[in-house]
């Protein structure tokens, strides 16, 4: 994950930014170290319009049936002067627990796209399990977009877009990841080839051959 002061890498494990000593701490101070129920869309400024939110609701579905372990989940807020999206893109992504459609999604598989209407200012924080599918230079681009589309107020717009593009990215990066299934190993018995005997008290499926009754001519 990045950092959002300086956008420097930081690790899983990293409590700070070893660039500019950035910490979660910083924002716990502020926002509280507690987990926070959010859904996938969370509009606090009330600047969507409910035809945009049902298409982009539809959008997210797709998005989450075509990359299962992951979701996309966008907010909308004004927030204060000593608070910027990034900071708050970052807490959210580890602190939120997102309503999705399969709550077994991991944030590290996270994508949260926080924008400030009233400034027009927006930033995406990925998760750390797939931020190296998104070098700077197609971040940068993703947000020109998301931008062009903010600074004439297409709210709805701008995170279609962003959704869209990053989409994009994923299936690109997946076209190049092939499968590797484990190798197989040699099977001893039954239960090796995956079928598990019944216990007792079942009769067998069939008779031999002598016991049928020999039909009376």
């Amino acid at each position: 994950m990045k950092c959002p002061r300086c956008q420097a890498s930081v690790r899983a494990e990293q409590t700070s930014c070893s660039a500019c000593g950035f910490s979660a701490t910083l924002l716990h101070n502020y926002l509280g170290n507690q987990w926070v129920r959010l859904e996938r869309i969370t509009d606090a400024a009330h600047c969507l319009r409910l035809e945009d939110a049902r298409r982009l609701e539809i959008i997210l579905d797709d998005f989450e049936r075509t990359y299962p372990q992951a979701f996309f989940a966008v907010y909308l807020g004004t927030l204060p002067t000593n608070l910027n999206v990034a900071e708050l893109g970052f807490w959210l992504l580890n602190q939120g627990a997102f309503n999705t459609h399969s709550v077994s999604r991991r944030n590290d598989f996270g994508i949260v796209l926080v924008v400030d209407p009233s400034t027009k200012t927006a930033c995406i924080t990925l998760g750390y399990a797939i931020e190296n599918c998104f070098p700077p230079k197609i971040i940068n681009r993703m947000m020109q977009a998301v931008g062009g589309h903010l600074r004439k107020g297409a709210f709805g717009m701008a995170m279609e877009a962003c959704c869209i593009r990053v989409g994009e990215v994923l299936r690109k990066h997946a076209r190049h990841m092939q499968w590797q299934p484990d190798s197989p190993a040699i099977a001893d018995s039954i239960s090796d080839i995956g079928l598990q005997p019944l216990r007792g008290g079942h009769r067998s499926a069939s008779r031999p051959l002598a016991e049928f009754p020999v039909p009376k001519t």
